[in-house]
């Protein structure tokens, strides 16, 4: 009898800034089944995950959260599968899970790859009664944890604004439907007058303003707010953009920062930070989950799956790639105005 399972895993040889995909190569390598597991840990047979742009930035070597440097490292952040052998008293075979995140990604052993060994306590098990898609699942954990974590940290009051950049990315378009679940008030800046219909779509009431300069993101949210300015701010652009973003918030208001989109810098203006105490804040979903117990991260990930099942938060997918064609995958994960969350499938 074989007792040996053939693993594929997509192996980051060479991290690299201008070409994200050049520095990937696809393997398969055999793991013996009769190795016994150690106690409390699962073995899952990943199904499904997405390609998020801390993924691209793992694969540019770039991203504190994955070590690129290690040998034969697996990107990726997230995904989806099925318990198929368990030494865990929590976790049973045949358990759909999530991770919460599978900390084996800090040591570069990420989810691209057909079949990850996990601590009990880095998964979260998804009930059958759930009901939701693999797709939904498989982007459960890094855009849906990362809106929560910024909404609840910023407590928003009922009716108030909150002011967000890349409103159009997945991410962004949580950040509304969660948004309008609170009765929080939303200011979203595009690049595209296109995607003002669809953030309509998600929020009747939300505000959409299409900018590319700090002077209209300041020009347009005085108006919708009263003079009053945003109650907080999530940017993830940079540069001039976020000089227009802490312009455009109350005094002692707070502008958390989580993404690069258009750099490395930001651009900010002394006085708003000086004399109307507006400050900003880096914002990681590391340090935020991994600040948590077990319990607490059990809380959160419980309130994601409520959301998910009432509606709220609706998955916006894209296309789905083989894990063997990763290369092409990350060309349209990476490609401008693509439209939803490109995955990696081992099916």
């Amino acid at each position: 009898i074989d007792s040996s399972l053939p693993v594929m895993k997509v192996v980051l040889r060479q991290p690299s800034l201008e070409n994200p995909a050049a520095g990937v190569i696809v393997e398969t390598a055999d793991v013996d089944l009769a190795d016994r597991l150690p106690a409390g840990t699962v073995r899952i047979a990943l199904k499904l995950r997405p390609i998020n742009p801390a993924d691209i930035f793992s694969l540019m070597g770039v991203y504190p959260g994955f070590d690129s440097s290690s040998p034969n490292a697996v990107p990726g952040l997230e995904g989806m599968g099925v318990v198929v052998e368990s030494a865990s008293d929590k976790v049973a075979k045949g358990a759909t899970v999530i991770g919460r995140p599978f900390t084996s990604v800090e040591g570069g052993q990420g989810t691209w790859q057909s079949e990850v060994v996990a601590h009990e306590d880095d998964v979260f098990v998804i009930p059958p009664e759930a009901g939701l898609d693999d797709t939904s699942l498989a982007q459960f954990y890094v855009n849906p944890v990362t809106a929560y974590g910024m909404i609840d940290d910023l407590q928003i009051p009922r009716g108030e604004f909150l002011l967000q950049t890349g409103a159009g990315s997945v991410l962004g378009r949580q950040v509304i439907q969660m948004c309008k679940a609170k009765g929080i008030k939303t200011i979203n800046v595009v690049r595209r007058e296109a995607l003002v219909v669809e953030l309509k779509a998600l929020d009747p009431d939300a505000e959409v303003v299409v900018a590319e300069s700090a002077e209209a993101i300041a020009e347009q949210v005085p108006k919708i707010t009263g003079g009053k300015g945003a109650y907080g701010a999530i940017e993830c652009v940079g540069g001039e953009i976020t000089k227009g973003v802490v312009g455009s918030v109350r005094n002692n208001g707070v502008v958390l920062l989580y993404g690069a989109m258009g750099g490395l810098e930001i651009i900010a203006s002394i006085p708003d930070i000086l004399f109307r105490g507006v400050s900003i804040k880096g914002w990681w979903l590391a340090p935020y989950m991994g600040g948590k117990t077990v319990a607490e991260r059990d809380v959160v990930c419980s309130e994601i799956l409520r959301l998910m099942v009432d509606g709220v938060v609706a998955p916006y997918a894209g296309k789905t790639f083989p894990l063997a064609d990763v290369q092409a995958a990350i060309g349209e994960a990476t490609k401008p105005a693509r439209g939803g969350k490109v995955f990696l499938s081992s099916m």
